[in-house]
């Protein structure tokens, strides 16, 4: 895997690219965040090592490559002058997959490269890209084409745990799980009025496209390209 390390220093990208470089890795540097966004984009392979001097630059760093939907895995170095539980929350709800102050011991740092390979890439479950729109979790709004539709918590819920397994048909079951997580759960017929009303909103926002797909007798799946919906079958099963 390749590291590529954004820094604010010559000094300190040569550092982390020696340790990373030593412990097998091959590594990169890149001098501004745009420039490391499309390296990143280009190899979707590829980690992030981002040195900040400051909470704001790591957060809207963080947040900017996800909204531009760049799955890589991004390591945060925050400055440990600035460091504090409330920063590091931040930067995480962002998008960040770890945080550590900096400067940070050899062996930490290489340690927690392997640890976030082992891991495996980013789940999104901050913006949930659709045809027409991008629902931001930070928000709660669906948006796009100018226009904005805001998502309430359990539709918010709902939509997140479709769209976090694409391939999964999720039963009313595991949706409910999802949405109440066992606690003065309503009856699962709830589930088929929630995907109604979040369909409702999100066909308006992907200009008629369907991102809920029905599967007959075993659930409900997210399909983020859309589909026509087909309203001849739907009320066809309904008269049955």
């Amino acid at each position: 895997m390749r590291v590529i390390v954004l820094a604010p220093s010559r000094e300190m990208e040569t550092e982390l690219r020696a340790a990373a470089d030593d412990a097998g890795f091959e590594s990169a540097g890149e001098p501004i965040p745009q420039e490391l966004c499309s390296a990143l984009y280009r190899d979707p392979d590829s980690m992030a090592v981002i040195r900040s001097p400051n909470s704001a630059f790591a957060a809207v760093t963080c947040r900017d490559f996800r909204k531009a939907d760049v799955r890589n895995l991004l390591f945060v170095l925050l400055d440990a002058g600035v460091w504090d539980s409330g920063s590091a929350s931040l930067i995480l709800k962002c998008g960040a997959d770890d945080i550590q102050p900096a400067p940070i011991h050899t062996d930490e740092f290489v340690a927690r490269l392997k640890a976030l390979v082992r891991r495996g890439s980013y789940n999104d479950h901050l913006f949930i890209k659709m045809p027409g729109c991008v629902y931001d979790a930070e928000t709660g709004n669906a948006e796009g084409g100018g226009r904005k539709k805001h998502l309430t918590q359990t539709e918010a819920r709902l939509l997140t745990a479709l769209a976090l397994d694409p391939s999964k048909i999720f039963s009313k079951a595991d949706l409910m799980d999802h949405m109440y997580g066992g606690e003065d759960e309503p009856e699962q017929k709830i589930v088929d009025v929630l995907v109604c009303k979040l369909r409702r909103k999100l066909i308006e926002m992907n200009d008629g496209l369907d991102v809920v797909r029905t599967v007959w007798g075993r659930g409900y799946q997210f399909e983020p390209k859309g589909f026509t919906p087909d309203y001849r079958d739907a009320r066809s099963r309904r008269s049955r």
